[in-house]
């Protein structure tokens, strides 16, 4: 913006050196005292501030959301259209008011220039197959739930588009968490919600995470029979009929190039090295050598499906530790867990009792806490059996939780409901 509006200003049109001194010593000061900004983390140090607008007028074009976007974007926009999209875009609009714009996009609105006209390739177009699979009908009846809640709480235009874009983030991750499943029409996942709080082991720490690692596995399998797929198609190309295990190497070098849009393999000395180790040890490359190119984009920074669910669940605020530890359980933050739940039936109207929520909230997410005889059963079936009273309290953890966020009550007559506790009269 600076550099659009030398001429304008002052002293902040000079040298790069004094617009970054001014910047720091002048404007960001002034917008903390302004914006009354919390000075909570890095005290007085304007120089760190951070600054957030919801509008168009301060977008950026990030290339990098591998299509997530588009994606999410076609689901919610089939017919019918759901509302969640005409409430995002009244949100961002650069049109609005001064009147109505939040009070950042007001102190930056005069140092724009309007916006460019966003590439909408997919808008109106519908996905692929002509009917949705249960995972994105679900998918979309938690992007209606969640627009009743936004018009119904009315909050900030960030907190909005906080919770919009976590959803979205949420929908890929689930998306894609159920790929495998779906692509051989198995029963979904259960995942274990870990309410404990315990930073170290625990008997549901554990089960978490191994509900957790169950949906890698799965991950790691959808994606070497989806590489084995690719590695076929390479068959048949201007080298002759030859099978691809003829010569495996060329073969994976093809593959990158024509259908993951590399010019080259990465880690091309670890493919030959796996090639190889496949060799010398008798094993089958045609399903020997997918399982490892698996692995390899792994390590190559999260590139394979199972990097993709593991980094985009960290990010969503659904897995925990957040560090790189690859031992990952489901423990939403406050945030997450208030899409979660606004997701999982309308939240505008009457609350649901406990129980009532907890069948709605793994028929939508496929997330149990403990809460019902069934929980159980499904863990065992899942092959982590868990006891009764670990889960009894599991849940009792997780309704205090929603409880402190202002989700729940517990009633006089032992019930507890699960709504907008402010619009309930505790009768």
């Amino acid at each position: 913006m600076l550099e659009r509006n030398r001429e304008r200003g002052g002293r902040l049109g000079e040298d790069a050196d004094l617009r970054r001194s001014a910047l720091v010593t002048k404007v960001l000061p002034l917008l903390r005292k302004i914006l009354s900004i919390d000075g909570g983390v890095f005290g007085k140090s304007a120089e760190f501030a951070s600054f957030s607008s919801p509008t168009a007028l301060t977008i950026t074009r990030d290339p990098s959301d591998e299509q997530a976007g588009s994606f999410v974007h076609r689901l919610w926009s089939r017919s019918p259209r759901l509302r969640v999209l005409d409430i995002l875009r009244t949100l961002t609009s650069a049109d609005k008011p001064l009147s109505d714009v939040d009070d950042l996009s007001a102190v930056l609105i005069p140092l724009t220039e309007g916006t460019t006209p966003l590439r909408r390739d997919s808008e109106g177009l519908e996905p692929a197959q002509s009917t949705l699979t249960s995972v994105e009908t679900c998918l979309r009846d938690a992007a209606r739930d969640l627009a009743a809640y936004e018009e119904n709480v009315l909050p900030n235009p960030m907190a909005t588009l906080q919770r919009i874009v976590l959803l979205a983030s949420i929908s890929v991750f689930y998306h894609a968490a159920t790929r495998a499943r779906e692509a051989v029409q198995l029963p979904r996942r259960v995942l274990l919600l870990d309410a404990s709080n315990a930073k170290r082991s625990s008997i549901i720490a554990e089960a978490s995470e191994a509900t957790v690692t169950a949906l890698s596995a799965d991950a790691r399998a959808y994606m070497a029979r989806t590489l084995r797929e690719l590695l076929a198609a390479t068959e048949g190309s201007r080298r002759g009929k030859k099978r691809w295990m003829d010569d495996p190497e060329r073969a994976v070098s093809e593959m990158f190039k024509s259908h993951l849009r590399s010019k080259t393999p990465p880690h091309l000395k670890e493919v030959v090295d796996a090639l190889e180790e496949i060799e010398a040890g008798g094993a089958d490359v045609e399903e020997e050598l997918p399982v490892r190119l698996v692995g390899i984009l792994d390590s190559s920074g999260g590139r394979s499906l199972e990097g993709f669910i593991r980094l985009l669940g960290v990010r969503c605020g659904l897995l925990y530790p957040q560090q790189k530890n690859p031992h990952k359980r489901l423990v939403p933050m406050d945030r997450t867990l208030e899409v979660l739940v606004a997701s999982t039936f309308d939240l505008s109207g009457p609350p649901l009792e406990f129980r009532d929520f907890l069948e709605e909230f793994y028929r939508r997410w496929g997330i149990v806490v403990g809460g019902r005889l069934e929980d159980a059963r499904l863990l065992t079936a899942a092959g982590t059996p868990v006891p009764s009273a670990e889960l009894t309290e599991n849940a009792e953890r997780f309704l205090t939780r929603l409880e402190s966020l202002g989700l729940a009550r517990k009633m006089a007559d032992s019930v507890a409901v699960v709504g907008l506790m402010e619009n309930t009269d505790g009768t």
